[in-house]
């Protein structure tokens, strides 16, 4: 007897959308199917991994996963999911998308699912982090042989997956366990449009981990760390010619406050009595010629 968790997982391999959904139709306990033998990666995992995006928005609209508030991250292949699905290296759907770049799938589970966009995963990287080193695309396990394998192959300094991570809230400056920020990881494995991408969106070239060490440090080739000189310098500069341009509003806007010196007392002599009596007198004097109303009049006669 074939085993239904085996022939979904198969399914979801084969991209064969009308499969899935018919098994799922009819075993629906094992919409999340985790399989224990590789990290406990569930059904989206999966599909999220090798960027299977129509598959992935089925396994979601069934109900993979939760978009509320999360309590509890975890899965189960009996009853309701209440949190978001994680293997056992902390790592989510999208960490796994990221990672292999799969931009398309990335955009779709950072729209369903906000809170993992910063998520970080057992040792503290993000999916940008992960996005930022872009492994290799993985292999199939023996499920499948290498004629229906799916997914195609990444080309080279693709920076979509990081622009999507980028226009939904990823943090820039986001350190993992060892301080390393996805410019670290960047420049480790030589992604030189990625750390330009990362450093226009406000990462700081400048920004050490625990060891000390800038992301400059982790340069695989001259070539690489030339480059990223180069990125510093324009940083450096936009930074000095920024302040520069904050100088001159806050120096504008002092200029246009109007200082109003207090009024010189008196220095005639004249006592606070003799002061008095002049004031006593000027009320007098307006009171004859106005009655308050604007009015100019000699007298106020008495209406009978």
């Amino acid at each position: 007897m074939t085993r239904a968790d085996l022939s979904i997982r198969q399914a979801i391999l084969l991209n064969d959308v009308a499969l899935v959904r018919r098994l799922l139709k009819h075993h629906p306990q094992y919409l999340h199917n985790p399989d224990y033998s590789d990290k406990s990666n569930t059904s989206l995992h999966l599909a999220a991994q090798y960027g299977l995006t129509e598959i992935a928005e089925i396994l979601i609209s069934l109900g993979h996963d939760s978009s509320r508030e999360v309590i509890d991250w975890i899965y189960s292949n009996n009853g309701d999911n209440l949190g978001i699905s994680v293997n056992t290296d902390g790592k989510t759907p999208l960490h796994l998308a990221a990672a292999y770049s799969r931009s398309a799938v990335v955009e779709l589970l950072c729209r369903h699912f906000p809170r993992t966009i910063n998520r970080p995963d057992h040792k503290g990287q993000t999916p940008l982090h992960l996005a930022s080193s872009s492994q290799p695309m993985p292999t199939v396990t023996t499920i499948v042989d290498q004629t229906s394998r799916p997914g195609v192959t990444r080309p080279p300094e693709d920076n979509s997956t990081i622009e999507v991570l980028l226009a939904h809230g990823a943090n820039v400056n986001a350190q993992d366990e060892q301080g390393n920020i996805c410019l670290h990881n960047a420049t480790a494995w030589g992604h030189l449009k990625a750390v330009r991408a990362l450093v226009q969106a406000g990462a700081n070239p400048r920004r050490t981990n625990k060891a000390g060490w800038t992301p400059e440090y982790y340069s695989i080739t001259v070539q690489a760390e030339v480059y990223y000189r180069n990125l510093v310098a324009e940083w450096d500069k936009r930074g000095s010619q920024e302040e520069i341009r904050a100088n001159e509003r806050r120096a504008k806007g002092a200029g246009a406050v109007r200082l109003v010196p207090r009024e010189a007392e008196s220095d005639d002599g004249q006592s606070e009595t003799e002061r008095s009596r002049g004031s006593s007198e000027r009320s007098r004097q307006s009171g004859e010629s106005d009655a308050g109303l604007g009015i100019i009049v000699d007298s106020l006669d008495t209406w009978k």
